[in-house]
């Protein structure tokens, strides 16, 4: 059983990149929205946020849009480069908040996507495919978990005056941030009632974390990040509250009778987001999963549920460490040691209990005719595919990637944009052959 609270900080040994981006200009128009953003003479760092001004150009279904067009929305960022190993490169991907003339937190709708302030401009590089992680949350979706909505769209990054269409960034994705919300992830404000007494919803993550403000340690050793309300908001009262309820559920994890249907872990958790979230990033060979980019929150019932799920651009084959080039092995139960121990303990209880295992064999079985079928899997990606036709050729003007190594694509490397899409298919196919062939056995035995 793994270790409560051990929890692994690996350090791979990242290159840096060496392809250098290719003088470009955006020429004629495109099916996707165009998105600007303009810092004025402001570099757009890691840290801090500087204030900006994002246009939007989307005519809508079916139109084109060309730079020539006037903006269809303006409106105030504050903006910051985001992200860990991607930082290395030079197509950057980027957090903003929409922000009123004072600079407070101003919602609007983006590209069609619910009004709220905090988002994410992913600019895929390392997925060349430039799709992974947008098949993955629509894919979550489908199976009835909510995850971020996303808008594909063709940037620009304005570093000098005039010239907008040399300063193409290439294709991006538009993603909902993971805070609550209602048209996020819908869990009750934190409250405190006219007695003292707290409660509501929260969310949290398990990842790297920052400063002392922004985690906590359970009673258990495990270390939670918290999300929202975000740590620097908490005051010691609902600290302490978020850290006792949490622990709760590590409590019955780790009793005897933690298989109890009354005084175990099933009246603590919701066990379907559980098993759902270990069917996709198991399908997907995520290398993050389970350890990093991994959220879960507090429902209305008061139960923990896992996800959404996040951030899966270093899954299905694209990684050359951890084992996700293989379509063989689970990532919950690795070879690697060291990715194990990293892994919070819960996994291995739930899999000690037959009725989680058996629930998760249903599940798999459930899905397999319909949402994570073959067919339907490779029909999603053909859309995506057809929708980026034009787009991607841009992309890859921009930056010279198919047929080189970027970190940390395993070897062959694609060199067109129909052999990487090809690739990805046959990867998910042997993927789902493997796990066909091996979920009863899990089923039957765990791990």
């Amino acid at each position: 059983m793994r270790t409560p609270g051990l929890l692994l900080s690996v350090v791979w040994l990242i290159p840096t990149a060496l392809i250098a981006a290719e003088p470009f200009r955006f020429e004629g128009s495109s099916a996707l929205p165009l998105v600007i953003i303009d810092p004025g003479a402001q570099p757009i760092l890691n840290e801090p946020k500087i204030l900006a001004n994002l246009l939007v150009i989307d005519r809508g279904p079916g139109k084109f849009n060309a730079l020539t067009d006037a903006p269809t929305q303006r409106t105030s960022i504050m903006i910051e480069v985001r992200g860990s190993s991607s930082q290395m490169f030079d197509k950057k991907s980027y957090a903003f908040e929409t922000v009123n003339e004072s600079g407070q937190d101003h919602p609007v709708r983006l590209l069609g996507l619910p009004k709220e302030t905090d988002w994410i401009l992913h600019g895929p590089y390392s997925d060349k495919t430039l799709m992974r992680n947008h098949i993955a949350y629509e894919l979550s979706r489908r199976m009835g978990q909510y995850a971020p909505r996303t808008r594909f769209a063709e940037a620009f990054v304005r570093e000098r005056d005039g010239d907008l269409a040399g300063q193409y960034m290439g294709v991006y994705l538009l993603v909902e941030s993971i805070k609550r919300g209602k048209d996020r992830v819908d869990v009750p404000r934190l409250r405190t009632s006219d007695s003292g007494e707290v409660g509501g919803g929260y969310v949290l993550k398990v990842d790297r974390v920052g400063g002392p403000e922004t985690y906590f340690t359970s009673d258990f050793g495990s270390i939670l990040g918290f999300v929202s309300p975000r740590g620097s908001r908490l005051d010691d009262a609902h600290r302490a509250w978020i850290q006792h309820d949490f622990s709760q559920l590590e409590e019955r994890l780790s009793r005897r009778d933690f298989r109890d249907p009354q005084q175990g872990y099933a009246r603590f958790i919701d066990s379907d987001s559980f098993i759902d979230y270990f069917l996709l990033n198991e399908l997907f060979k995520n290398v993050d999963a389970y350890f990093l980019s991994t959220f879960l929150h507090r429902t209305s019932e008061g139960r923990l549920k896992l996800g959404p799920v996040w951030d899966l651009d270093l899954s299905s084959g694209n990684a050359s460490y951890g084992g996700v080039w293989k379509a063989e092995g689970w990532m919950l139960f690795p070879d690697d040691p060291r990715r194990g121990s990293a892994v919070p303990f819960w996994w291995d209880r739930l899999f000690e209990d037959p009725a989680f295992r058996a629930r998760l064999r249903e599940r798999y079985y459930t899905l397999r005719k319909d949402v994570l079928s073959e067919p339907a899997l490779f029909r999603l990606i053909d859309e995506t595919a057809q929708t980026l036709d034009a787009p991607q050729k841009r992309n890859f003007q921009r930056w010279p990637t198919l047929g080189k190594y970027v970190w940390p694509n395993p070897r062959p490397y694609a060199r067109t944009y129909p052999d990487l899409i090809q690739n990805l298919k046959t990867w998910f196919h042997q993927r789902f052959v493997w796990m066909d062939a091996n979920v009863d056995l899990l089923a039957e035995k765990g791990p």
